[in-house]
């Protein structure tokens, strides 16, 4: 059965419930909040930093739902905790009504999860999304508002002074090539990134994305992990970035401002991050010139994404399930997507959200929107098992910082594989 006709299925099915629902005189469950019957209040968790733009367009389309509905939202947010945090109300069963699921809706949440096959959204989820999103059975467990996608960022005009194309990049040696000239040239370090907004994971994640063959991911997901093959695909070439100067001088201290901030002035070249940080790096200086490119892989060019941290999802153990859904089916609608996604500097993951980008847009428009260039997952969602994030972040951060050597990181990686493997 396809996942339309599991949609249609589940929507028909739906329908009938609910019209035997109403024919009730209630119970546990909320209704409308217009209704004006009992606790209308809705707990949301949402992964957004503090005093950052998603946090602020969050807040005020709350607002407006609050002013339409009666209802009450009790909002909070988490930035780099987030994660943590919900592992902890996963373990007391203190799941919010509705929180992040930051592309972890199918392989973790899930069990905490409504299925949303029948919103009225659920039939403009891009089909991009399509193996990432929905579990075997075609079950859909967040709206996936974003579509996180991003590739190399690169600032053109800095490439140019050298006279690189970031397009004919072919291999990260490729890239290697053009760092070293851009350091001898430029006198400048050509690679920024972040350690204390643990930026080193991504880049270490959407390297080992493109770094192996089909076959090679899936014996990392079901024979173990593979050190050498880590090594060679990923950490050596961090390594070799660390040795060679191409690094940010104040990497250690470095937020993700201070990296929008390098791109913006010039005095970085590259970086592997989300494509919020172009948007910010756009504040600082609206005449820069920034985008991303795909990045090259084993099997040819690549971008990496999926299921974005703005997706999604209801707990089947909200207090006002029908208002909580209200409100999840009010942020899909195209006039309350579009700004948060512009807030944000995101694709839509639904195709009637038509999100403005700015200066950004000719990004999306070029390597997103013909789907030319494969989007793959990210590697730890698919082949690693569930709590190898951390140990990404703290492994690649000690051969940035040159703490840690290559192999050592590798190691350590493989220790904790197994570790997570035997629980």
């Amino acid at each position: 059965m396809s996942r339309k006709t599991v949609i249609a299925a589940i929507a028909a099915t739906s329908a009938l419930a609910l019209g035997l629902t109403g024919c009730s005189s209630g119970g546990s469950e909320g209704g409308d909040a217009q209704s004006g019957g009992g606790d209308q209040t809705i707990d949301a968790f949402f992964a957004m930093p503090t005093g950052s733009p998603q946090e602020s367009a969050m807040k005020d389309l709350a607002a407006k739902f609050e002013e339409e509905t009666g209802a009450t939202i009790n909002l909070t947010f988490a930035g780099g905790t987030f994660e943590d945090d919900m592992k902890v109300k996963m373990a007391s069963d203190s799941v919010p009504d509705i929180f992040s699921t930051h592309g972890w809706s199918v392989n973790r949440y899930a069990p905490f999860l409504l299925p949303l096959n029948d919103r009225p959204w659920a039939e403009f989820v891009n089909p991009g999304l399509e193996n990432v999103v929905y579990d075997e059975e075609g079950n859909i467990y967040a709206l996936p508002l974003e579509y996180g996608t991003t590739g190399l960022i690169v600032n053109y005009d800095v490439l140019d002074k050298v006279g690189v194309d970031p397009e004919g990049f072919e291999s990260w040696e490729d890239v290697e090539t053009a760092m070293q000239q851009i350091k001898d040239e430029l006198d400048i370090a050509p690679f920024t990134s972040s350690a204390k907004d643990r930026n080193a994971g991504d880049i270490a994640n959407f390297i080992a994305s493109g770094a192996f063959t089909q076959e090679q991911n899936d014996a990392f997901k079901d024979e173990g992990f593979d050190k050498a093959l880590w090594q060679e695909g990923v950490t050596d070439h961090l390594q070799l970035w660390q040795e060679k100067g191409y690094f940010n001088p104040d990497y250690v201290s470095a937020t993700a401002d201070d990296m929008a901030r390098q791109l913006a002035e010039g005095s970085a070249a590259f970086a592997l991050a989300w494509p919020s940080t172009l948007s910010t790096a756009y504040e600082y200086n609206p005449d820069a010139n920034l985008g991303f490119v795909p990045m090259p892989g084993v099997d040819g060019s690549y971008l990496v994404g999926g299921e974005g941290v703005s997706a999604f999802g209801v707990s089947n153990k909200a207090k006002n399930q029908e208002l909580t859904l209200q409100f999840l089916d009010f942020l899909a609608e195209p006039e309350n997507a579009k700004p948060f996604l512009e807030s944000l500097g995101a694709y839509a993951g639904l195709t009637n959200v038509d999100v403005d980008l700015g200066p950004i847009q000719p990004s999306f428009d070029k390597y997103v929107a013909t789907g030319e260039v494969p989007t793959m997952p990210f590697f730890d969602r698919l082949y690693m098992p569930n709590g190898m994030w951390d140990t990404i972040v703290t492994t690649t951060d000690g051969v940035i910082n040159g703490q840690m050597t290559s192999q050592v990181a590798s190691e350590q990686m493989s220790d904790q594989y197994q570790t997570l493997q035997s629980q």
